[in-house]
């Protein structure tokens, strides 16, 4: 699906997009801003049809968001 490597716990920028045919969103590409790479897997699905979505582009943040 994805050849995006991401870092474990850090903050992307991801930019999505729905490959599922049949769904009404098929073919949108949709930004997560922010998008955490817990362990260092990105998994982002529809939330019509609750498929997963391409990822085709990621930016590390930079700065990294501070949580608190």
């Amino acid at each position: 699906m994805s050849s995006i490597v991401f870092e474990p716990a850090l903050w992307y920028a991801v930019t999505a997009r729905d490959v599922t045919e049949g769904c009404v969103n098929y073919g949108q590409e949709f930004e997560v801003n922010p998008c955490y790479s817990n362990g260092g897997t990105v998994i982002i699905e529809c939330g019509r049809c609750h498929q997963l979505m391409e990822i085709v582009a990621a930016t590390l943040l930079n700065p990294q968001p501070e949580v608190s």
